[in-house]
């Protein structure tokens, strides 16, 4: 069910297994306050047949009828659509609850009037934001439903809404904030800092444009009026107060009497005496009661908004008259982040103090252009309320190039090089030579230089699928919801009966293995009843599994899922395997085989003590495969929860065939005899030659041995995280090693070139 804070109004899904009957006590998380809950009433059976017909699923799965005769006596049945199963929330005249659509199946929020606000001019007032947000039809506004027909024996209106499983802007703000206050110091979780928190403001703005080209201003946004989907999706709420832009006046509506008459039950709300809309956000002319109050009222409020998103702090502190005080004033606080050595950057300073200025003449002519500030200080881009002057202009071509600028730094040094050493030995002919030899060299060491940066960029790529894969993993292990997802044990890999559906043999794989569904295997020990409540909550993690298998290509192009398919189970992708050894003794790996050992624990094995306990991604040593994919490249990282506690490691598997084919291959290369990975000691990680060797002829420990590359002096640069390159003999014939260092890995990307093949003569 879903509960509040007495004191916050901060709201929580609370498992209904954990309320007692008396009523259990909970503390809020984000003010500390103690208060009881007691279990939701029930509603009353419905007959034994209808609930047959209709059953609806208590998890987010889909759930289907059969459409027969049972489908048609469904449309049909005399009982309630729409069966109410808790509050949601409430204010000073309406309350939402939420509810099960017995004929769609599905869960829905109703919003409708309290009973004892209902009159002529509420009802009327009601309905009319029904009409408007009706209207508004775009991803980022909650969509509407229907208009609920009200009961024989009532008088009262109530609409039905789409009911959204998230978070509101506020929590999201609370959240950070709460975890500065902890640790000063903490890095917020993805989902958390500021590009996220702007990219959620965005979504919301989208919305706002398409109102006000609709011709409606909001009047009331504020953070807890914007909600944050499960999966991302954001949606601006709560148009009680929205106004069409050429409508008649408001006093048709009844909404300055009901305003006077309703002003001790929006102390706090939407309403505060006379005034419509929230203190704490409202622009001075919505407060001073203008009646040209339009579209740059509702920029304003978002300037505020996006106050709060990056400061984490109200605009206006205080009490409700405090806050009327500002608003009247159409003042904000400083613009200071609430841990004062954090810096806000002065591109944000400066659209927040564009978007509330105290003259709506003098705010930005639109929410788009707004927003399109915003985007642009995403991108890294100047902003129109803050152009760039040129020494500005220059940094900032220069941080969005780093690569090319170190790449143009070092070809300038070697063609100076090249240029002095020609004038001490002040011969024509030696000096045109050396010019075209350094020449030659510095676009060699520019197309080294580019591929270490693809290369860096390819394994970033895998870091940060890793990444995202274990934070899916903890989100769900500490936000447990219900659901009805299958997970299989390495028993029932095994036994045709139990086992799933789509087990078949894998000609990549060379055995039989499930790409829908991962497997668990408990450590020896480990009893399944005590690990069943931890896999079901991960059970939806195969999923995320899959995608993030398929999202390991080198590019982003869409594919069907036919092509999938393939790349799945017979041509293969970057991440060969991914999983999850939990400390509490289990082994969760995807594609799902039935394979491994009885005596297997994950938690001894080398990918595990890899990731173990350690603050960041780590790469190992390459080994052989035993399941049959050859040489492959282990990286790992710890799983901690959000108080610090170590849950496990996650880890992922890289092939070299696939580092060869997309790395270690570059395109027009030109006299190159073999290409490598180093590690920072100078050790060979893979090898452009492995390409096509039999791993099978060599034994695992043999494999795991990473051999020393054979050119002492580049192994003495690399250990020194020096790039360049070194000229050296094999047996009778020249050569060249270029070598440049991957950011990401702390390696280096080597290739050794005939000399010869590009210098010809001149060498």
């Amino acid at each position: 069910m879903i509960a509040k804070c007495e004191k916050c109004q901060t709201a929580f899904n609370i498992e209904d297994n954990l309320i007692k009957e008396i009523g259990t006590k909970f503390r809020c998380s984000s003010c500390k306050h103690v208060f009881t809950v007691y279990p939701p009433a029930q509603p009353e059976p419905l007959p034994v047949q209808e609930q047959e017909d209709v059953v609806l699923s208590d998890n987010d799965t889909m759930t289907m009828v059969d459409f027969s005769e049972k489908a048609f006596d469904l449309l049909d049945q005399t009982g309630p659509r729409y069966i109410e199963l808790g509050s949601i929330g409430e204010g000073g005249m309406g309350e939402v609850k939420m509810a099960k659509d017995t004929q769609l199946l599905r869960k829905v929020a109703v919003k409708k009037l309290k009973k004892e606000a209902a009159s002529p001019a509420t009802l009327s007032y009601f309905f009319r934001e029904a009409q408007i947000t009706a209207q508004l039809d775009h991803p980022n506004i909650v969509p509407l439903y229907t208009v609920k027909q009200p009961d024989h024996d009532e008088r009262n209106v109530s609409f039905v809404m789409k009911y959204i499983k998230g978070q509101t802007l506020t929590d999201i703000i609370n959240k950070a904030r709460n975890i500065y206050k902890e640790n000063p110091k903490a890095e917020l979780p993805t989902e958390l800092n500021l590009n996220s928190r702007l990219g959620y403001f965005l979504k919301a703005c989208d919305g706002i444009i398409y109102s006000h080209r609709k011709e409606v201003i909001h009047r009331d946004l504020k953070p807890s009026n914007i909600m944050i989907g499960d999966y991302g999706e954001v949606y601006v709420m709560d148009w009680g107060i929205a106004k069409m832009i050429k409508e008649v006046p408001e006093t048709l509506y009844g909404i300055q009497k009901i305003a006077a008459r309703k002003s001790d039950m929006y102390i706090g709300g939407t309403e505060v005496g006379s005034v419509v809309g929230t203190p704490g956000y409202i622009s001075p002319e919505q407060v001073k009661g203008l009646s040209d109050v339009g579209a740059p009222s509702d920029q304003f409020s978002l300037g505020v908004i996006l106050y709060e998103l990056i400061t984490l702090k109200p605009a206006r502190p205080g009490d409700m008259n405090k806050k009327l005080e500002w608003a009247r004033e159409g003042e904000i606080n400083q613009i200071v982040h609430m841990m004062p050595d954090k810096k806000i950057p002065p591109e944000l300073k400066a659209v927040v103090k564009k978007a509330t200025a105290v003259n709506p003449n003098n705010r930005y002519l639109s929410v788009a252009l707004l927003a399109e500030d915003v985007r642009g200080f995403l991108r890294g881009d100047e902003v129109s309320v803050m152009p760039d002057n040129i020494p500005r202009k220059m940094w900032r071509l220069i941080n969005k190039h780093r690569h090319v600028t170190a790449i143009l730094v070092l070809s300038i040094l070697l063609i100076s090089f090249a240029i002095t050493t020609v004038t001490l030995i002040n011969e024509k002919d030696a000096m045109k030579a050396a010019r075209k030899r350094e020449k030659t060299l510095t676009h060699m060491l520019t197309k080294v230089a580019t591929q270490a940066h693809y290369i860096d960029t390819r394994f970033i790529r895998l870091e940060d699928l890793l990444v995202n894969l274990a934070n899916n993993a903890m989100f769900m292990i500490q936000n447990p919801a219900q659901n009805n997802e299958q997970f299989y044990w390495q028993d029932d890999f095994k036994n045709p009966k139990k086992a799933p559906a789509d087990l078949l043999l894998s000609s990549l794989y060379k055995r039989e293995v499930s790409i829908k569904y991962p497997v668990v295997k408990a450590a020896p020990g480990v009893k399944h009843e005590d690990i069943i409540p931890m896999m079901q909550r991960l059970a939806p993690l195969r999923h995320h599994f899959q995608k993030m298998l398929l999202d390991s290509r080198s590019n982003f192009t869409p594919i069907s899922s036919e092509e999938a398919m393939r790349l799945l189970t017979i041509h293969g992708l970057p991440i060969s395997w991914a999983y999850l050894g939990l400390e509490a003794g289990v082994m969760y790996s995807y594609p799902g085989k039935g394979s491994y050992p009885d005596n297997y624990d994950p938690r001894v094995r080398p990918w595990y003590k890899l990731g173990a306990k350690k603050s960041s991604v780590h790469w190992g040593n390459p080994y052989i495969d035993l399941q049959g994919l050859g040489m492959v490249l282990p990286c790992a990282m710890s799983l901690y929860d959000n108080e610090g506690r170590f849950y496990g490691v996650a880890g992922m598997d890289v092939t070299y065939s696939n580092i060869i084919h997309d790395s270690l291959t570059r395109s027009g290369a030109v006299g190159v005899v073999e290409s490598f990975l180093l590690d920072d000691k100078g050790r060979i990680v893979v090898s452009s030659s492995q390409l096509g060797i039999d791993f099978e002829l060599y034994s695992s420990d043999s494999a795991l041995h990473l051999e020393l590359f054979p050119v002492t002096e580049v192994v003495d640069k690399i250990k020194r995280k020096e790039s360049g390159l070194v000229e050296v003999t094999r047996g009778e014939e020249s050569r060249i090693v270029f070598f440049h260092e991957i950011q990401a890995l702390d390696w280096y990307y080597v290739e050794e070139v005939k000399t010869e093949a590009i210098l010809g003569a001149d060498k």
